[in-house]
């Protein structure tokens, strides 16, 4: 390189990028005009390269290196991201890479619609093409024409090498994905279980790799909750959005950070990836910063961190784990004891547990079945019910099938496990409980052959499910943009071992009707919040809240 032009002095005005930032004035006059000029000119062609053939030159965030490992070692992975996290632009480049590194590969990438293909994924492909790909004159092997408006022509191309990329839609008939072999699959955003399980055949002959990508705004698909569900964190990092204070005679001090998840491992040893969106140094973080500032944790989450908190369509928005769910160790010990029963043919009875403190919080703290309660001559008895991609509410669990209790067995079970608790009421659904039956050759009902064996029951309340859910979501609310505090908590606290409420009402959204397997602990809360009951005895017992204060 020359030294500058005297006339260049005035007009030249350095580019501006995020990662290759300008050399410090000390250290240009300490090079002098001519050195000076030429680091200047080398950092704007350093620049031009990757502005014209980001494959190559682009600047890769270390988070895409992480991910292109875990891709290669597991075959698959879920990218969950936040606003302009940079989880597309990793999932186009590691398509076309793949791509280019196996000669004749085929590569299928999916949007929601045509038009979401044409607009935000097919763009994102063509950024990364080699430079030499981009203009490459078609011939017997080689098709690749793009333009902003169509994206490539008939939503395909084919590169110089034989590798071939086609773009397809969730609108598109499933049958169009049975046949063929691929090397690479590309799900964006809300992908269908059944094209998901299709896919993981089409792969297996050429031992091909899966993406996911998505993006929690309104709470997570079917899809992304198989992935969760189960899975553990391996590797985390504390969230600079989410502090953590105490109060020290009225001020603030600073005891630390939530940590938000990097890599999770799911079940099946189905890795996931977050993307957060401070590690792309293209996103703007200081203005999503000052964005998120006051704004509630569960957003922060979503969309700084690509953490969902709940379910897309889940009827309880409100229910947040780190705030209901408490350690098992702080449910009162005095107070009012009630006892909630949704009996059914078929299937196990479900059961829970709740005491009201004298501020009159209720407290769930049993379930049954639990997954971790030994039951005699059953075992472990699993969970209530299981993620599943084709059904909203999921599928049965294990603890659902019938263990073959009798009447007479039920009731050993509830005074096994109550162990001598004095029970103030017990509540049966009444639609079951009501109804009658022929017993000993004369009408009666399950309420009242429970009687005969020395266990009084009230049928609950008639009302509408809509309305216990709405009266679910009062006992569940407190101000989210407040600190919780003895003014402002919820009603209702869950212990930690009661696994299946803590599960089904996250996940039980009310699209499979009466038949959602997750549908009947729910209906028990539902039952406690419409029944009326409250605190009759005890101390006031300080509540605190998962530990948040």
């Amino acid at each position: 390189m020359s030294a500058k032009p005297k006339s260049a002095a005035s007009r030249f005005t350095p580019t501006v990028h995020p990662v290759m930032k300008l050399p410090p004035k000390e250290t240009l006059l300490a090079l002098g005009p001519e050195k000076g000029w030429d680091l200047l000119m080398k950092r704007e062609e350093l620049i031009l390269k990757e502005k014209v053939d980001p494959f190559r030159y682009g600047y890769r965030p270390k988070n895409w290196k992480k991910a292109s490992e875990l891709l290669e070692a597991n075959r698959e992975l879920l990218v969950m991201g936040g606003n302009r996290s940079g989880k597309t632009e990793w999932a186009a480049s590691e398509v076309v890479r793949r791509l280019w590194e196996k000669r004749q590969s085929v590569a299928w990438c999916f949007q929601t619609t045509a038009p979401n293909s044409i607009e935000m994924q097919q763009p994102r492909v063509f950024k990364y093409l080699p430079g030499e790909w981009r203009t490459a004159r078609k011939g017997t092997v080689t098709n690749i024409t793009y333009s902003v408006k169509g994206g490539f022509t008939e939503s395909k191309f084919v590169a110089p090498n034989g590798s071939q990329c086609v773009f397809r839609n969730y609108s598109q008939d499933i049958s169009t994905i049975e046949g063929g072999e691929i090397d690479i699959a590309w799900c964006d955003e809300l992908v269908p279980i059944d094209f998901l399980e299709t896919l993981r055949f089409r792969l297996l002959d050429r031992n091909g790799v899966l993406i996911v990508t998505f993006t929690p705004i309104e709470g997570y698909s079917p899809v992304v909750k198989d992935y969760l569900t189960g899975a553990r964190t391996v590797e985390a990092v504390d969230a600079e959005l989410l502090p953590k204070f105490k109060d020290d005679k009225g001020e603030k001090i600073l005891t630390g950070y939530d940590q938000v998840p990097i890599v999770q491992m799911g079940r099946k040893d189905r890795p996931i990836i977050y993307f957060h969106t401070k590690d792309n140094p293209w996103a703007g973080w200081e203005r999503m910063q000052m964005e998120l500032r006051n704004e509630t944790k569960e957003k922060i989450l979503c969309r700084a961190y690509g953490v969902p908190t709940r379910s897309i369509n889940n009827r309880f928005p409100l229910f947040n784990d780190r705030i209901h769910v408490i350690k098992h160790d702080w449910i009162p010990t005095t107070g009012t004891r009630y006892h909630f029963v949704d009996p059914c043919s078929g299937r196990n009875w479900a059961m829970i547990w709740a005491i009201f403190d004298s501020a009159n919080r209720c407290f769930i703290y049993r379930e049954w079945p639990c997954p971790d309660e030994y039951v005699e001559g059953v075992g472990y008895p699993g969970m209530w019910a299981e993620p599943d991609g084709k059904k909203a509410d999921g599928r049965q669990g294990p603890a659902q099938k019938d263990f073959g209790f009798g009447l007479s067995r039920y009731v050993e079970e509830i005074r096994n496990v109550e162990n001598g608790e004095r029970i103030f009421e017990r509540w049966m659904d009444s639609r079951y409980g009501n109804a009658q039956t022929l017993a000993k050759e004369r009408p009666t009902t399950l309420i009242e052959e429970m009687a005969e064996l020395g266990m009084d029951f009230q049928a609950t309340p008639g009302d509408t499910i809509d309305e216990g859910v709405s009266m679910i979501n009062s006992w569940l609310h407190y101000d989210r943009d407040k600190p919780l505090s003895a003014l402002n908590q919820p009603k209702l606290y869950i212990s930690e071992k009661c696994k299946n409420v803590i599960y089904c009402l996250k996940e039980w959204t009310g699209a499979d009707s009466t038949k959602g397997a997750s549908k009947d602990f729910p209906d028990l809360v539902r039952y406690l919040c419409l029944s009326g009951v409250n605190n009759v005895e005890g101390d006031i017992l300080m509540c605190r809240g998962g530990g948040s204060y």
